[in-house]
């Protein structure tokens, strides 16, 4: 069975390309075409499950915003009328569902169809064009950068949604990749090794919970951070994780953690410490941190040292967490 991907790359080849060469053949070469941003499909994360809603052949035309006021009305109707249903009668068994299975929400049309390259990038990355600035760079979540880059461009003749998609593809400056690590490892940190003890020393369970969340929460930041990846949202960071080549031990571990419960907090301490000396043999391995401190804020302080920039080096250890 097909996954979402192949599935928009197959209509957007069998309809949408010979739609486009013609009904806008002058401005075939402006349209760049592709199908990324939100959504399982995007990541390759769906399955049997993500079909119950929002699901179906569709692709993303983007253009630039002076093509999107010449042609996008008229685009975004021709995109509306490519068959669908004939699309998935023709290729039942490969897509995996029936026309009268799909079930179609507002959300997905805002997913798919006529874009400006601009409106894309600004609501994802929360700037219209690439990053120039460590504001750029530092103000804008990993989830949604994530859905920036994902996905799959089909062409792209002029180059110019691929110029800016390239420039966050290839990830965080090493600067601002210390920077928030440290600032995740810090609270990481303060939350697992230091304050749930002490919460359940207090019989805070209530605290404690909220401790080892937190921790859990800032160790994966900080993991797809090591793997030079960003963090989808949360429903599928668990899922991403399973792609790392980095501290692949790690992600196990914390799921061990959500599955225990307050009346065996002394394994839970046991687990949490076991997972930052793991990662600290690989702060070590890699040249970001040293020293024999067992303590993950100790080793987010010494990353700060190593940050050229001297502003960003002299920022407060928190600045910067996801």
């Amino acid at each position: 069975m097909w996954k979402g991907l192949d599935i928009a790359e197959a209509f957007y080849n069998e309809y949408g390309k010979p739609m486009i060469a013609s009904e806008f053949g002058e401005y075939e070469g402006r349209i760049a075409t592709g199908l990324t941003g939100q959504g399982s499909e995007c990541f390759g994360f769906d399955d049997r499950i993500s079909r119950d809603h929002d699901f179906g052949p569709g692709f993303c035309l983007f253009v630039s915003e002076e093509i999107k006021k010449e042609i996008g009305s008229k685009l975004q109707e021709a995109y509306d009328e490519l068959p669908v249903k004939d699309f998935c009668l023709n290729h039942r068994t490969d897509v995996g569902m029936a026309p009268e299975d799909i079930n179609l929400t507002s959300a997905r049309g805002h997913r798919v169809g006529v874009h400006s390259i601009e409106e894309f990038f600004a609501e994802h990355t929360g700037i219209p064009k690439a990053p120039v600035s460590v504001s750029d760079w530092m103000s804008t979540p990993q989830m949604h950068l994530a859905e920036a880059v994902n996905g799959r461009i089909f062409r792209d003749d002029e180059g110019i949604f691929t110029s800016i998609r390239e420039v966050w593809e290839n990830y965080y400056p090493e600067d601002i990749l210390r920077k928030k690590l440290s600032a995740d490892l810090a609270m990481a940190g303060k939350t697992g090794q230091f304050n749930y003890e002490r919460c359940m020393r207090r019989g805070d369970t209530g605290a404690a919970y909220s401790c080892v969340t937190e921790f859990i929460y800032k160790i994966q930041a900080a993991l797809f951070l090591m793997n030079r990846r960003y963090m989808p949202y949360y429903k599928w960071r668990s899922r991403a994780m399973k792609d790392f080549t980095v501290l692949t031990e790690v992600p196990p571990l914390l799921s061990q953690l959500t599955q225990m419960n307050e009346a065996i907090w002394r394994d839970k301490l046991s687990i949490i410490e076991t997972i930052s000396n793991l990662i600290i043999g690989e702060l070590k391995t890699e040249g970001l941190s040293s020293g024999y401190s067992d303590y993950l804020l100790d080793h987010a302080k010494t990353i700060m040292k190593t940050i050229e920039d001297e502003d960003m080096r002299n920022w407060n250890v928190f600045v910067g967490e996801d």
